[in-house]
């Protein structure tokens, strides 16, 4: 791993705390920290930042005048995406064991895929011992968030991250970061559920190609196909280009 990934990622986790932008920064320590390895004088500093962004989460929880009461939070669920959006970012901030009963509802409900998988995470990382069920699609996926991954946690995405690390981060660095936010946002979109480690260079495979498509290159996807002997390669049909 180069030494040069690294200054760039400290500097970019830097510039998304001090921008406000903590979601994206914690995305970025809470994966790097779950990869097999990490440089012995990296890991000092990812934890430093983890330890900052609970902090600024603490801050940021503090009950406020503009905070959305549950009703408001009720009838933002209701909404279109951006309302759930609204909805599920002030959830992320409260005990959602008192909420459970609205939690229910709105999984019910085939909510907004992004806004859900957001809820879920939260619900992931309080550890929440209920028995719970999403209805997206017409599919139902019953689940106890205590016992489900992460969403960079899966050994499908870490095998998905490491391979597009091996085939971009020293060749073409600025499309290996698209490449991995896609696969971030994947990532998140298919929770509940995980991805398995013998996925993962399908998973890293798609991730590309929906990049080289996004871009109208598929001269540029042909040969990076080529070149990695992905011809064969069963491809996902990814959730990320829907949303």
């Amino acid at each position: 791993m180069s030494s040069g990934f690294y200054a760039e990622l400290i500097e970019e986790i830097t510039e998304l705390i001090a921008q406000g932008r903590l979601e994206e920064a914690r995305i970025k320590v809470d994966t790097e920290l779950a990869m097999p390895y990490v440089p012995s004088d990296i890991l000092p500093r990812l934890r430093q930042f983890d330890q900052q962004l609970r902090g600024l989460a603490a801050e940021n929880r503090r009950p406020s005048a503009g905070g959305m009461s549950l009703d408001e939070i009720e009838e933002s669920l209701k909404g279109g995406r951006e309302q759930q959006l609204k909805a599920v970012d002030a959830m992320h901030g409260m005990n959602l064991r008192s909420c459970l009963d609205l939690v229910r509802v709105y999984l019910k409900t085939d909510p907004d895929p992004l806004a859900s998988a957001l809820l879920i995470d939260s619900l992931i990382e309080q550890q929440i011992n209920e028995e719970l069920t999403l209805n997206r699609d017409g599919i139902q996926y019953t689940f106890i968030p205590r016992y489900q991954e992460g969403a960079a946690e899966s050994d499908g995405f870490l095998a998905a991250r490491s391979q597009l690390r091996e085939w971009l981060e020293n060749e073409n660095p600025s499309l290996f970061n698209l490449c991995e936010q896609v696969l971030i946002r994947e990532a998140y979109l298919a929770l509940p559920l995980g991805f398995e480690e013998e996925e993962g260079v399908s998973l890293a495979a798609s991730c590309v190609h929906l990049v080289y498509c996004s871009m109208q290159d598929e001269e540029g996807w042909c040969q990076f196909a080529s070149q990695q002997q992905l011809e064969n390669v069963n491809l996902f049909d990814l959730k990320s280009q829907f949303i």
